[in-house]
């Protein structure tokens, strides 16, 4: 039987319904996902409560009809539009999320209340804040997404930035 050593991974044929796929993986390789898993947590909230946010915002400063086509530059409307069409094409799959800002880049949402600062200037008060936030916190994103784990100053790091956002927007 062929294995996969880095994950403990035992390449079967047949998964019996009574057993968990999980189960299929060694016990330090469910740890190390179970250890990211609070992480992921984290970044799960705050990137919709940025989306939250970033939309909230523009749709009470420039109308429900209008937020999105006066408030989102055009790259990124084009982008995110193309990606809701692409996930619409793949009917097995859910989507991401019912808003346009789910399929929007981490880093965009940064860029947006940028572009729109006037109207988030009262909340956030600081562009060169905001700036460093979503580079900072893309960093620690890209770790997540893509499966890869954080060691423990990048853990603490991404709940100081959480509780950072969380004392700025209240």
């Amino acid at each position: 039987m062929a294995v996969n050593r880095s994950l403990g991974v035992g390449m079967q044929t047949e998964i019996s319904a009574a057993t968990s796929a999980l189960d299929q993986f060694s016990e330090d390789a469910r740890a190390q996902a179970e250890a990211m898993g609070r992480v992921y947590q984290l970044l799960y909230c705050i990137e919709n409560s940025i989306r939250e946010l970033v939309e909230s915002t523009l749709r009470e400063a420039l109308g429900p009809d209008r937020w999105w086509s006066d408030g989102v530059d055009n790259a990124i409307r084009r982008s995110a539009e193309k990606r809701q069409v692409d996930d619409q094409r793949a009917r097995w799959h859910g989507p991401r999320g019912a808003s346009l800002l789910a399929y929007v880049d981490f880093p965009q949402y940064g860029d947006i209340i940028v572009n729109q600062w006037v109207h988030f200037e009262p909340l956030l008060g600081d562009q060169a804040w905001v700036r460093a936030y979503f580079e900072e916190l893309n960093r620690t994103r890209r770790a997540l997404a893509h499966t890869g784990r954080l060691n423990e100053a990048d853990v603490e790091r991404m709940e100081v930035r959480v509780r950072d956002w969380l004392r700025v927007v209240g």
